[in-house]
């Protein structure tokens, strides 16, 4: 039980923390991206949208195994 809470511990910090990563990195750039500006005009400029969505997977799949590993106690 202690190693699937842990491997979903772990989980969910590599995808908070890439997330913060890359929108740390994306937010100083300009982008115009046929007319998306702002956040998303420079995820999608830097081609960092699909980076950021394997953290954010990565993120939700670490807490439904700590939930799962939670509920087998």
């Amino acid at each position: 039980m202690y190693e699937k809470m842990i491997l979903g511990i772990v989980w969910q910090l590599m995808g908070f923390l890439g997330s913060i990563i890359i929108l740390c990195s994306a937010t100083p750039y300009q982008w115009d991206y046929n007319g998306i500006t702002g956040i998303l005009g420079s995820l999608l400029g830097l081609d960092l949208i699909i980076p950021l969505i394997i953290c954010i997977i990565f993120f939700i799949c670490g807490a439904v195994v700590c939930f799962k590993a939670i509920g087998e106690k």
